[in-house]
């Protein structure tokens, strides 16, 4: 029996206990390889580790007052909170019950289109931020690792060339791991997705 036939089969009407076991079971067989079911856990991991990322962006505002690393940090840690909003949205979104309205074909396009275009637009957001972050934590650690204030670290203009420097390196190895990242939570679980969506536009 294809997906698609599990999937109309559970929403006929029965008897009710037979319905009631009928999708126990079946839903159950279905979740357990279910790469949409998987993707979900994973936006749930991706925002607990969001809350612990805020929370140590909070600490470091607080806890360090120099006016310069707390405007930068507080730049990315809007970005931090903007990313989190999003993936929350993009959970909810997702949805591993039976749907009565659209086909099984219609709600893995869906979530493959949703679960791609927040990837994507996560990825290239994140290049403005990265500059903003290395900025923050160059200052930072040049302040911890000296002793000295920000004004008298930066007053060489060398410090200004090797912050450059660090910014044009950190950018793209940033943005790699970033996508690496993302690729290692979602990617095999999207190309599961885009087989079984292959396997039902082929049946139709």
């Amino acid at each position: 029996m294809s997906i698609e036939n599990i999937w109309n089969s559970i929403n006929n009407k029965q008897d009710d206990d037979l319905t009631s076991l009928l999708h126990t079971s079946k839903i159950s067989r279905l979740s357990s390889h279910n790469p949409i079911a998987k993707i979900r856990k994973n936006l749930l991991m991706n925002m607990i580790w969001g809350v612990l990322i805020c929370l140590f962006y909070l600490f470091v505002i607080i806890f360090f007052p120099y006016w310069q690393v707390q405007v930068l940090i507080s730049i990315v840690f809007i970005f931090s909170l903007w990313a989190l909003y999003t993936a929350y949205i993009e959970y909810k979104k997702i949805t591993t019950t039976i749907s009565s309205t659209n086909s099984v074909l219609d709600e893995m396009k869906r979530h493959l289109h949703s679960v791609t275009t927040w990837m994507k637009l996560q990825q290239r957001v994140a290049l403005f931020i990265y500059p903003v972050s290395a900025a923050g934590g160059f200052i930072l650690g040049g302040v911890m690792g000296s002793g000295k204030p920000v004004h008298v670290i930066m007053s060489k203009p060398v410090m200004y060339v090797i912050l450059l420097v660090t910014i044009i390196i950190l950018v793209p190895i940033c943005y790699l791991i970033a996508k690496w990242m993302f690729n290692k939570s979602f990617g095999k679980h999207l190309d599961a997705l885009k087989i079984n969506i292959s396997a039902l536009e082929e049946e139709k």
